[in-house]
């Protein structure tokens, strides 16, 4: 009974989107806990990947425009290219090479943020921003060394744990 009730409260969890909500890790969360894991968290469409990819590129270039610390705002970066990799890679049935290129192509996209010049946000949503860029870093660590400890990741995603643990 209670696998039926987290498995129900899960996918309410996994439909509930608020128009302004910040891009969390779900995708590469449940991709390092396991199969069953990723099973639960569905296969999403083209559609929402694209929509997941537009929110994280526009809450880092927000951060970037708000003058959030560079060094946080790139963690979050980092773990949004993790993602949105994991995203895709569950998208097509790919797996970890998929997850790999896909980190790679959206760390570009990254630094075309961090440089590009866009009007400030209002205070409220630079506020946000501020408090959530290092607890999706956070939470991106976690991912990472936890797909790690279960074997999901080889030494490749090394260098992505170190930049991280900075």
């Amino acid at each position: 009974m209670r696998f039926v009730s987290l498995f129900a409260l899960l996918a309410l969890a996994a439909c509930a989107t608020l128009p302004d909500a910040l891009p969390s890790v779900r995708y590469a969360d449940a991709a390092s806990r396991g199969t069953l894991a990723s099973l639960l968290a569905g296969r999403p469409s083209a559609a929402q990947v694209e929509r997941t990819t537009e929110a994280w590129s526009m809450a880092l270039g927000d951060s970037f425009a708000c003058g959030a610390p560079m060094r946080q705002t790139l963690d979050a970066g980092l773990v949004g290219a993790l993602e949105i990799a994991a995203m895709n890679a569950a998208s097509s049935g790919g797996g970890e090479r998929e997850i790999r290129q896909g980190v790679g192509r959206y760390v570009g996209s990254l630094v075309e943020l961090a440089v590009d010049r866009r009007q400030r946000p209002s205070a409220a949503r630079c506020d946000a921003l501020a408090a959530w860029a290092p607890r999706i870093a956070d939470d991106g660590r976690e991912t990472v060394a936890r797909a790690r400890r279960n074997g999901l990741m080889d030494d490749d995603y090394g260098l992505l744990l170190q930049l991280l643990s900075r």
